[in-house]
């Protein structure tokens, strides 16, 4: 993937211009990552390999999906394992080599595209049946922070430099939380911000905020591994499993059943096998 060509904004317009030359019923979608960062003002990237759009609505994506088609984009098998593990719902791409990535409300399969984030855009391109808007630096940080590829670190540093407002980060993860239906992503989260520090010795105001996510989950999580579906346990035994008070494991089980991974039963508390929606690479 080294070797592909990389496009710079004028490239991106042209591209995006194109497809809204070409619509006839509306689409509209968001950019995020590299080519976000190379649109915005200020820019904070010369150039992109790789365009992704994300929309919230099937009906556009089929239409977006056609047009690329009609344009010469071509769906691409050969992506190798990073851009599997990107979980685009298409990804497609033209004899130049550009490669749009379409996410369909989830981004690869991690977060999901919030009304938060569609209203922190910015607007790009209106068209009369095209619309895009570019996504915050701080949701783009967000999704850097969970993507767990090698080259975002230096992306979150970079977008460290903008002045981010890190109180509503920290609000999109409690919003995030929502809609994932658990708490799993944020230690993710956690462990790009420890990347961040070793690589690039940067801190942020939202370490502490994190840190706390992170030590409820692993504190939710040690109890959950003790716990079976089939055979309940009662709470004095897990609490002698684990060496803590009946009231800690009391209290860690509160969390794991408001989202709805453990219950109680008459003979003590089970694992439901339930799962929330984020998917770790």
């Amino acid at each position: 993937m080294s070797s592909r060509e990389r496009f710079g904004r004028d490239y991106i317009e042209a591209e995006l211009q194109r497809i809204a030359d070409h619509l006839q019923t509306d689409v509209e979608a968001y950019l995020i990552g590299g080519g976000a960062m190379s649109l915005h003002e200020p820019s904070l990237k010369d150039t992109t390999k790789d365009i992704d759009l994300v929309v919230v609505d099937e009906a556009a994506l089929s239409r977006l999906m056609g047009v690329l088609n009609d344009l010469g984009y071509e769906e691409v098998t050969d992506l190798g394992d990073e851009y599997d593990r990107l979980g685009a719902r298409h990804c497609v791409r033209n004899d130049a080599g550009c490669q749009f990535d379409v996410f369909y409300r989830q981004i690869a399969d991690k977060l999901f595209f919030s009304d938060g984030m569609q209203a922190r855009s910015e607007p790009f391109l209106s068209e009369e049946y095209f619309s895009v808007g570019l996504v915050s630096f701080e949701d783009i940080f967000l999704f850097k922070a969970v993507a767990e590829r090698t080259d975002d670190i230096g992306d979150m540093a970079t977008l460290v430099q903008t002045n981010l407002d890190f109180d509503v980060i920290e609000s999109e993860l409690e919003r995030q939380v929502e809609l994932l239906g658990g708490e799993f992503f944020v230690t993710v989260v956690s462990e790009s911000l420890e990347r961040l520090d070793e690589n690039e010795g940067i801190q942020t105001p939202l370490d502490d905020a994190v840190q706390e996510y992170y030590l409820r989950y692993m504190e939710g999580y040690e109890l959950r591994m003790q716990l079976e579906e089939d055979t309940p346990k009662s709470v004095s035994a897990l609490a002698t499993e684990l060496s803590v008070s009946d009231e800690e494991i009391e209290r860690r089980f509160e969390y794991l059943e408001q989202y709805g991974f453990a219950e109680r039963t008459s003979e003590g508390i089970r694992d439901t096998g339930r799962n929330d929606a984020f998917t770790r690479s």
